[in-house]
This record gives structure tokens, C-alpha cells and sequence, in this order.
């Protein structure tokens, strides 16, 4: 006599393929945070960037003063390109779409804006020091995210900050050597 079984799992099989997919969910789980603090931390950089090119680009379009100011604040900042000439506001953007995690340090301390002149250069800042970089960190502190810079300045031929005469924005990952191009200049 045969025995007629039934297409499908038994309720052994069923357990074995959910613990087994508990197990590796388990083992994935610290991986994949770090990816997830990794891709924020990439998505703010990508925003501070676009945005400070966007100015730049802005204030040889319109031959005028067009200031970049960050919010540094973690999950509510953003940023905003302003005319000097009127204080209009010509584009902003917050850092809680996809960067909520991600705390901000400028350089020098508390300076958060940077002008440009109608050239597409550095002007004078008339609200104190002009920021010259950004850095990005992730606020859960986990010792193995990457730390990400964004560079505002001129960049001579050797790399290096504030030599040469174009204005350069740049995003670094300082664990590279200075000398690679994802490097940033010592």
C-alpha cells in the first residue's frame, strides 16, 4: 500500500527554516546598522555638498553674494542658500531625510557659513569666520562607522587646503592617505 502524502511542510521543516532564518537575521543585524550609519552619513555629506555647489553655481548665475549657512542640529538641521543682497532664500534642504543619526562639527568652531562672490570664490563672511569644513560623524557611536569630511577651500595641485586660486568642495574619508584621491589633504 502507498502511502499518499500531501504536497507541502511539516511543521518540523517549518520550525527548521524559521530558526534558521531567526539564526542569520541574528548574525545580519550588527552588519546591516552599520551599513544603515554608513549610508546616512554618505547622504549628508551628498547633501552639504549639493548644496554648497548649488550656492556656488547661484552666485556666478546671478553675478551676486550668495551665502551657504548649516544647521548642524542631529535629526532637525539642514541648510540654506540665501542672496546676501536681499536675504531671499533660493534653495534648503534638511538633513532628517536619510541623515537623522548623522551629528555635524564645523571648522573653525561655531562657524557655519560661507560666502561666495559672483566669481564662484570665497568671499568675506559678514556673520565671523567662514567655514571651511564639516565633519560628519554617526550619533549612535559605534566605533565602526566611517567618519566623512566635506572640504570647502582651494585645492592646489598637491591637495592641500587654502593653496591654489579655484574654490573646491570636496568630500574626504580621512582613513585614506592624503595622497589618494578619496584622501583628505593633511
Amino acid at each position: 500500500m502507498k502511502s499518499a502524502r500531501t504536497a507541502g511542510f511539516t511543521l518540523v521543516e517549518l520550525l527548521i527554516g524559521l530558526a534558521i532564518a531567526a539564526l542569520l537575521t541574528v548574525l545580519a543585524l550588527p552588519n546591516y546598522s552599520l551599513w544603515v550609519a554608513d549610508a546616512q552619513i554618505r547622504s549628508a555629506a551628498e547633501s552639504l555638498a549639493t548644496g554648497l555647489r548649488y550656492a556656488q553655481a547661484e552666485a556666478v548665475k546671478r553675478n551676486q553674494q550668495v551665502a551657504f549657512t548649516i544647521n548642524p542640529a542631529t535629526g532637525t538641521g539642514g541648510w540654506t542658500a540665501t542672496q546676501v543682497i536681499d536675504g531671499a532664500v533660493l534653495q534648503s534642504a534638511t538633513f532628517q531625510e536619510g541623515a537623522s543619526l548623522v551629528t555635524f562639527a564645523t571648522f573653525p568652531a561655531a562657524s557655519t557659513t560661507v560666502t561666495f562672490t559672483g566669481l564662484g570664490q570665497i568671499g568675506p563672511n559678514a556673520l565671523g569666520a567662514t567655514m571651511q569644513e564639516v565633519h560628519l560623524n554617526s550619533s549612535t557611536g559605534n566605533p565602526g562607522v566611517r567618519q566623512l569630511y566635506v572640504l570647502v577651500g582651494g585645492f592646489g595641485p598637491s591637495g592641500v587646503a587654502g593653496q591654489g586660486n579655484r574654490t573646491g568642495i570636496k568630500i574626504c574619508d580621512p582613513k585614506w592617505p592624503a595622497t589618494d584621491p578619496k584622501g583628505c589633504p593633511a
